[in-house]
C-alpha cells in the first residue's frame, strides 16, 4: 500500500481485500485475488481491453500482470478473459476498482469468472446504493 493513504483508506483497503480473499478464494476455483496497485502501463493495458474489447480478442494483444502475458479470450465492457497455456485470468470491473481473479489448470476457469463477476456486480451495487445520491 502506498504510504500517502490515510488510515481510513488503508482500512478500507484491508477490508476490500479480506472480502475477496474470503469471497473468492473459498470457491477453490480462483487461485489468488486481491485489490491490487497496477503500474501505469498494465492499468493503461487493462483499460484499452475494457475500450477496445474487439480489438484485444483478435490478434495478438496482450495483458500483462505481474510480468506474465495472457491473451485475450473474451471482453466486453465488463469482463476481460484471459489465459496463457499455464493459467488464467479474469478481470471484472466496478465503478472505482477492478476486480482480478486468478486460476490455474486444475480449476473451473467458469467458477472463477462466475465468482469474480458476482463480487464486482456486488461492488457496484454498492457503489450506486451508498456513494451515489
Amino acid at each position: 500500500m502506498d504510504a500517502a493513504l490515510d488510515k481510513s483508506e488503508k482500512k478500507r483497503f484491508v477490508q476490500m481485500n479480506a472480502l475477496i480473499q474470503e469471497a473468492l478464494l473459498s470457491t477453490r476455483h480462483v487461485l489468488s485475488a486481491a485489490v491490487i496497485k497496477m503500474t501505469a502501463a498494465d492499468y493503461a493495458r487493462i483499460e484499452l481491453a475494457f475500450e477496445n474489447p474487439r480489438e484485444v480478442r483478435s490478434g495478438e494483444a496482450a495483458v500483462t500482470l505481474a510480468d506474465a502475458a495472457f491473451r485475450a479470450v473474451r471482453a466486453d465492457n465488463l469482463s476481460l478473459y484471459a489465459k496463457n497455456d499455464k493459467c488464467g485470468v479474469i478481470v471484472a470491473r466496478t465503478h472505482s476498482h477492478y476486480i482480478i481473479g486468478t486460476y490455474d489448470g486444475t480449476m473451473f476457469a467458469s467458477v472463477c469468472a462466475e465468482a469474480v463477476e458476482k463480487l464486482a456486480f456486488l461492488g457496484s451495487k454498492l457503489y450506486i446504493q451508498y456513494f451515489l445520491p
